[in-house]
C-alpha cells in the first residue's frame, strides 16, 4: 500500500514523466486473519467486530489522500458508472473539500464545466477493453501532477502514479458486469484516499418467525 509519502513523492515527480510510483488496493482489515484483524477484540459482539473493521480499513484508505489537491478530474469508465456522478463529486470534496472537481466522459468530453490543462490529481475509471484514443491515457498522465486509473490499454501500468490492476485479479472478481464495476471503481477511489461508506451485511430474514416470538396479546 502506498502511504503518505509515496504520494508526495509522485507529486514531486512531475507531468509526463515515466517514473511512476504505484500501489496495490489498501488490505482490508478483514482480509488480515483472525489474529491480526481481532487482535485485543475479546468479548465483542459480531456487528460491532465488523463495524471496527470497517474504521480501520477506511483509515488505511484516508492515508493514501494526495497532499496539496486543489483540482481534480474524473474520467469515467463506458460500461456504467455504478455510483451517482454527484454523489462521487460530494465524496471527493469530503475527502478534498478545497478541491474544484471536473469530470469527462471516456471520450474526453466534458460533462459541465471543461477542466483546465493541468490538474492536480485524475481520476481515470477507464477499464480495459474500453473505446478511447490511443494516446489519451499519455493525455491524462500530462495533464495530472499525481494520475491513478485501471490497468487498461497500452500504457497506464506503465505511466500512471497508482494502479487497480484487475487484471491480474480476474479470478477474485464478480462475474456479473455492473457489481465488477462497483467494486473496481471503489477501489480505484481508495487508492485516491477516497473511502465509500459501506452498508452492514444484511442479517438473517426473521419475517417468518419474529411473530413467534412476541408475546401472547391480552384477552380484551
Amino acid at each position: 500500500m502506498t502511504n503518505s509519502s509515496s504520494s508526495t513523492q509522485a507529486g514531486q515527480t512531475g507531468k509526463g514523466t515515466a517514473t511512476s510510483v504505484k500501489s496495490s488496493p489498501p488490505v482490508r482489515a478483514m482480509d488480515q486473519g483472525p489474529e491480526s484483524a481481532n487482535e485485543n477484540r475479546t468479548g465483542v459482539d459480531r456487528e460491532t467486530e465488523r463495524y471496527l473493521d470497517l474504521l480501520a480499513y477506511e483509515q488505511q484508505i484516508r492515508a493514501q489522500k494526495i497532499p496539496g489537491v486543489r483540482t481534480v478530474l474524473m474520467v469515467l469508465s463506458s460500461r456504467g458508472m455504478v455510483y451517482d456522478i454527484e454523489a462521487l463529486r460530494q465524496k471527493v470534496l469530503q475527502t478534498y473539500p478545497e478541491a474544484a472537481v471536473f469530470i469527462q466522459t471516456t471520450y474526453g468530453k466534458p460533462i459541465g464545466a471543461a477542466a483546465p490543462k493541468s490538474v492536480d490529481l485524475v481520476i481515470d475509471f477507464t477499464g480495459p477493453g474500453q473505446r478511447q484514443g490511443w494516446f489519451y491515457s499519455r493525455k491524462l498522465r500530462r495533464m495530472g501532477r499525481v494520475t491513478i486509473g485501471r490497468n487498461a490499454g497500452l500504457f497506464r501500468a506503465k505511466i500512471y502514479d497508482r494502479i487497480f490492476d484487475e487484471k491480474a485479479k480476474k479470478d477474485q472478481l464478480p462475474s456479473e458486469l455492473l457489481t465488477r464495476e462497483r467494486w473496481v471503481q471503489k477501489e480505484v477511489l481508495a487508492l485516491a484516499g477516497i473511502p465509500l461508506s459501506q452498508s452492514a451485511d444484511p442479517g438473517t430474514d426473521r419475517g417468518q418467525t419474529i411473530a413467534l416470538e412476541l408475546p401472547p396479546l391480552r384477552k380484551l
